[in-house]
């Protein structure tokens, strides 16, 4: 998607885009958002399309009205594969690895990602929600993975991705009693980063995706990339990675160059007034100002 406005036509999920923010909305609200395969190749083609838009600087992902961000997988969905003698573990197995690829498309993103959680996230809703880079939660709202109370697990990476967020006993103990945690718990245990009103949580993310996305430059495409993939390397690893994404970033971007002039502008102000800007900017970008990182 290159303009800005609505996507396309999704039945499942709404994708709307403007000045840099792309809002990724689980639309099911009558069945609390929770997840079918057409929402699945949805999301797919939503976030592919976000990924691929060179505008879009930051992802929120949501879910439509006052109950539920996502609630899991559909009831009809889990009725197919549970209600026999044995469980249909082959159709399982492909809808989990959907699944899967949508909660990777997700962590893969590009641009940083927001979770704004307006209401309950449990099981696939969890699963998306720790995958996001940022969550924000309505103080009303809860979440938790939820899953062992009903006899099953996580299937979509919360066993790695809870565990490296919130450490491994905490993690573990969320985990295996299938407990909720409230918005307040969530911002303690590291799974959110702040806790909202309910009726501002939207302005509060707006803002938040706006600060993000009004980073000049490319830089934050190539931060995450060196934050993603420095994960479970050695530190002599982690830091090659990050050298690696600032060498990338300084040949493919002018971002660089250009905040660092514009540095030096704002230093000429400070320490002269605005006369000396045309001065500083005639002698080059090499002249008289502190150095770059």
């Amino acid at each position: 998607m290159t303009e800005e406005g609505k996507g396309p036509a999704y039945g499942t999920i709404l994708l709307d885009r403007a000045d840099g923010i792309a809002w990724v909305t689980l639309n099911r609200p009558d069945r609390l958002n929770a997840t079918t395969e057409q929402m699945h190749h949805e999301l797919l083609d939503a976030f592919a399309r976000v990924a691929e838009d060179g505008s879009t600087r930051v992802l929120v992902l949501t879910g439509a009205g006052d109950r539920a961000f996502c609630i899991g997988s559909d009831l009809g969905f889990l009725t197919e594969v549970l209600d026999g003698e044995e469980a249909d573990a082959d159709l399982f197995a492909a809808y989990l690895e959907r699944l899967n690829q949508v909660v990777f498309a997700l962590e893969r993103m590009p641009v940083p990602t927001i979770a704004m959680v307006q209401a309950k996230a449990r099981a696939s809703g969890f699963e998306m929600v720790v995958a996001c880079d940022f969550v924000l939660i309505a103080e009303e709202a809860r979440i938790g993975d939820v899953h062992t109370p009903y006899g099953h697990m996580p299937g979509a990476g919360a066993t790695h991705r809870t565990v490296r967020k919130m450490g491994l006993q905490p993690a573990m103990e969320l985990l295996m009693t299938g407990r909720w945690l409230s918005a307040a718990e969530a911002v303690d245990k590291g799974l959110a980063l702040r806790a909202v009103p309910g009726d501002r949580l939207r302005e509060e993310t707006a803002s938040f995706a706006r600060t993000l996305a009004d980073v000049p430059g490319d830089c934050l495409r190539h931060l995450k990339s060196a934050v993603m993939g420095g994960l479970g390397r050695t530190v002599e690893e982690a830091v090659a990675v990050e050298t690696s994404a600032y060498l990338a970033l300084l040949r493919s971007s002018s971002g660089p160059v250009d905040g660092f002039r514009a540095g030096q502008r704002d230093r000429a102000v400070r320490r002269a007034g605005p006369a000396s800007v045309e001065a500083v900017a005639a002698a080059g970008p090499d002249q008289g100002g502190e150095p770059s990182p």
